[in-house]
């Protein structure tokens, strides 16, 4: 073979193994299927790229999108909260009743919805951690406890928070529109990236990592499996009541059935994110490919006038497809290691 010859061959090659090596990257693969959904909805529908849908998708992402963050966090240890989207219900509901009928300052109605779901999120992760009880049942509990409570104190009925002291600013706040947006968006945004930061540059992180990957591996390296666990649920309480004053402040009423089906929404988004349903693999950033994924086929529904309830159809099958995709990936993992 000749020298130009042989040249050529291993210029090709280095390209191949280049290529490959884009491939073996988890978000790449990721994020072809949303590049497909988008062709698609272009070519049934060219009001996709319309500025003001993508806007409108932009938005309701960002809501739940907060919700799947600290889900991630959650399934990177190897357990799930179910009760998320129960507990912005709840915590919706406690805000404005504090806020519109107890008459207390607008900043410590704030504080208080803050306080609630860190405080049951920490409960529930301390069922999981000390008493042993799996995750799935135990954030069940707590999902029928919000549920019921906000109802409780609705009587099923939209609670506004117009008369609270202080409304005026806060719903300001919350209806604003920068960019065409609103800064639930850009705050969603913010904490995908230090949430990445986190996982990928620092001890915490690689706590994590190690905590969903093997809880006696980690006891060996001086982890505490637990404790990193409970910080998963206490973070994602934080989020839920942040998510909570934020979607009160768009909406300006709390309803009782605010958050419906966000639980699935985030865990559909994590797993199609490419974070392993029984830990220890995945990034924020193949979460935040997830929510927009999630997003972008929801928007197709409803721009080829499907009926909504589809909509629950197509969840499923992608939970489905998530979970066998995450299995096969896991599966490939370990025979690499093998």
């Amino acid at each position: 073979m000749a020298d130009s010859e042989l040249k050529n061959v291993k210029t090709e090659n280095a390209v191949w193994r280049i290529i490959k090596r884009i491939f073996d990257i988890q978000e790449v693969n990721t994020i072809l299927p949303v590049l497909v959904l988008i062709i698609i909805a272009i070519i049934f529908n060219p009001m996709f790229l319309n500025p003001g849908n993508l806007v409108v998708i932009g938005q309701r992402m960002s809501m739940w999108g907060l919700i799947a963050i600290g889900e991630g966090l959650i399934i990177l240890t190897g357990n799930f909260d179910i009760s998320v989207g129960a507990m912005v219900a709840f915590d919706c509901v406690f805000f404005a009743v504090a806020a519109a009928k107890w008459h207390l300052p607008m900043a410590v109605a704030i504080l208080l919805a803050i306080l609630l779901p860190v405080t049951l999120s920490t409960i529930s992760g301390l069922i999981v951690v000390k008493l042993k009880i799996n995750s799935f049942l135990a954030t069940i509990a707590m999902l029928f406890i919000c549920r019921g409570m906000s109802k409780m104190m609705t009587n099923a009925r939209p609670v506004p928070i117009a008369p609270a002291q202080g409304s005026e600013l806060f719903l300001k706040f919350g209806q604003a529109t920068p960019l065409k947006l609103s800064w639930t968006f850009f705050i969603f945004i913010a904490l995908i990236i230090i949430s990445q930061v986190v996982l990928k540059k620092t001890a915490y992180g690689r706590k994590l990592y190690a905590t969903g990957d093997n809880n006696n591996v980690a006891r060996l390296a001086g982890i505490s499996p637990d404790n990193v666990k409970l910080s998963t649920f206490i973070i994602s309480g934080f989020l839920v009541g942040l998510a909570s004053i934020l979607l009160i402040g768009k909406e300006a009423v709390a309803n009782a059935n605010f958050g419906t089906g966000w639980e699935l929404q985030a865990i559909a988004a994590v797993a199609i994110g490419g974070i392993s349903l029984i830990g220890g693999a995945g990034s924020m950033i193949g979460v935040l490919i997830g929510v927009i994924m999630m997003q972008i086929m929801a928007n197709i529904l409803i721009l080829l006038q499907i009926n909504l309830n589809m909509q629950s159809v197509v969840l499923g099958v992608i939970m489905i497809l998530a979970t066998i995709l995450d299995l096969k990936r896991r599966n490939r993992i370990l025979g690499k290691i093998d």
